[in-house]
């Protein structure tokens, strides 16, 4: 997203739909975008960071399949949960976008998307 008077641009997550509601902060545009349930956020990252909702909504509320060890939410080019027992457990997923609803058969979170319902781990065949 791209100022009109000026010459900030703005990232917005993919997905994300910018909003008529100005940021009660600084007063730019705000956005709704799903990652494990929907935020409103700023679409300044450095007003309001999708990444802290995210990890504060979620980091270590889910057990690593492979070792039980906690799934924390980090950043490696996009939003992931990967194992707090890194380097000796290197389980990661990418976190999707939609909202979780209910659990995979395998136990790990399912979310909703827009087109299907998804297990956080992308190649599990257990997901509804």
């Amino acid at each position: 997203m791209r100022c009109l008077n000026c010459e900030a641009r703005y990232g917005l997550p993919a997905g994300a739909d910018v909003l008529d509601e100005p940021c009660s902060a600084c007063g730019l545009p705000t956005m709704r975008t799903e990652r494990g349930r929907a935020f409103t956020l700023c679409v300044d990252r450095e007003c309001e960071s999708l990444d802290d909702e995210v990890r504060a909504a979620f980091d270590r509320v889910w057990n690593c399949p492979d070792c039980d060890g906690d799934l924390r939410v980090i950043r490696e080019g996009h939003l992931l949960v990967g194992c707090d027992n890194y380097p000796d457990c290197e389980t990661a997923f990418s976190f999707p976008r939609g909202v979780v609803d209910g659990e995979c058969g395998c136990g790990l979170p399912e979310f909703a998307t827009d087109n299907a319902r998804r297990c956080l781990d992308a190649t599990c065949e257990r997901a509804g």
